[in-house]
């Protein structure tokens, strides 16, 4: 993986992929500590705290989701003895309760950056470009930020 601002030189890079290195490119390496710094510029813009605004209906789902399970059960085998409770156990009643902020950025990050390293390697494949992160790392950035000027109407067509 490389560091921070790019510290492989070009000459560098296409020596170590001759040689079969596999390069991560530092524009993806650095992206997860940019992406948290954007959940939290939302977070205050918006001056909400994470979960504040779904805790409740998550909360409801999930005994929703319990009660669906229990109905099931009871559907299937009966109530001859009496209901067939279905209770969380301490570790999904601990999630029931919600997730905390940091649960919720790293979900958040985990999502960005899975999906940011899958466009990377369908890029590669796509493009033929062997080892070639770094490249299609450029690539796949450059097309969304053409697709973000053509949607707002900025590009000529």
């Amino acid at each position: 993986a490389e560091a921070a601002n790019g510290p492989i030189t070009p000459a560098a890079d296409k020596i170590l992929q001759e040689n079969g290195c596999l390069i991560i490119p530092d524009m993806y390496i650095n992206a997860g500590g940019v992406t948290v710094s954007y959940f939290e510029w939302l977070k205050n813009l918006n001056h909400v705290s994470y979960g504040r605004l779904t805790f409740k209906y998550e909360r409801e789902s999930n005994y929703h989701l319990l009660q669906s399970v229990q109905n099931s059960l009871e559907k299937r085998f009966g109530r001859v003895g009496g209901p067939i409770p279905v209770t969380p156990s301490e570790d999904f009643e601990n999630r029931m309760s919600g997730a905390s902020e940091k649960d919720i950025v790293h979900s958040g990050l985990d999502y960005s950056m899975e999906r940011t390293a899958k466009g990377i390697m369908a890029t590669t494949i796509k493009m033929n470009l062997g080892l070639d992160l770094r490249t299609a790392a450029y690539v796949n950035s450059i097309s969304k930020i053409f697709t973000t000027y053509r949607d707002a109407g900025l590009t000529f067509n």
